[in-house]
């Protein structure tokens, strides 16, 4: 399986969520807005790419080095990332949100460079490695908010939605079920 490294490293931007959010003094509704702009911005124009052949092509040529086949129909994983970290700040205080948005960050693109790259047992696209790499590197977030019995709790959490969530989903459920459970055991 080939990994799109750049599109990884557009998983870092979630580092960046995490590092504005908690050293910018922003209220987390304001933390939340800012967020909910930023995915109206993208819906925007995901409904634009997809009424459009113009705008398509120009999606296509501007954002190629971050983009998959899954990228160019439906809504753009970008849309459901940001969305998800701006749930994750909307529905739970810093700590946990931070945590669920790290998972995401650090999580899912460890999950598809060490599953893509090790060989090892998969059921479906999931690799054992991939999924253990992604515990590995959501525990290791969490573990800035989080006593380790709690963090471990999260990145196991963040692996096991990473799993089991679609390729586009993952997204959504990751800082959203990783917040929660970081929430609920604090």
């Amino acid at each position: 399986m080939a990994v799109h490294y750049s599109r990884k490293l557009f998983h870092a931007t979630g580092v960046v969520i995490v590092l504005v959010y908690r050293l910018v003094p922003l209220s987390r509704p304001v933390a939340a807005g800012i967020l909910a702009g930023i995915v109206v911005a993208w819906g925007a124009l995901d409904l634009l790419r997809a009424r459009s052949p113009e705008v398509q092509a120009w999606f296509g040529k501007w954002f190629r080095a971050i983009l998959d086949k899954k990228d160019m129909h439906g809504w753009n994983s970008s849309t459901l990332y940001f969305a998800g970290c701006a749930a994750a700040v909307a529905l739970f205080p810093a700590a946990p949100a931070c945590g669920g948005i790290l998972a995401l960050a650090l999580g899912d693109p460890s999950a598809a460079i060490v599953g893509g790259s090790v060989r090892s047992p998969r059921r479906g696209k999931v690799s054992v490695a991939g999924t253990l790499a992604c515990f590995v590197a959501a525990t290791g977030g969490a573990l800035f908010f989080f006593p380790w019995p709690v963090a471990v709790a999260g990145g196991a959490a963040a692996a096991g939605l990473e799993a089991l969530s679609g390729a586009k989903a993952d997204n959504l459920s990751i800082p959203i079920g990783t917040a929660l459970v970081l929430f609920l055991l604090t």
